[in-house]
């Protein structure tokens, strides 16, 4: 199992405009294609009261079907994000991969 998780850096005061765009537009491009089995957000907690941050994680069965929909759908998923926040908002996204212990 392959989890991209995408972390986004929110300026405080956005929360509620941004939680609204991520359920509305992020979230939706995720589960349109069939490609992630499950999303879960979650707020990750640090000491900076500028910002809140949160991350969007997604499962996806092998690394190729990740690799065709990040090709298909990263770049115009970051365009709507930079249009509506533009510094506002910054993400990034690590991929993660289950590792016997």
């Amino acid at each position: 199992m392959i989890l991209l998780n995408t972390t986004y850096v929110v300026n405080t005061g956005l929360e509620n405009q941004f939680l609204d765009f991520l359920r509305k537009e992020i979230v939706a491009d995720f589960r349109r294609d069939g490609f992630f089995s499950d999303l879960k957000l979650r707020v990750v907690y640090t000491d900076d009261e500028a910002t809140i941050n949160y991350c969007l994680q997604a499962e996806c069965d092998d690394m190729d079907k990740l690799e065709n929909w990040m090709m298909m759908n990263s770049k115009t998923m970051a365009m709507k994000l930079r249009q509506k926040f533009a510094t506002s908002v910054l993400s990034f996204a690590t991929v993660l991969e289950d590792v016997e212990i």
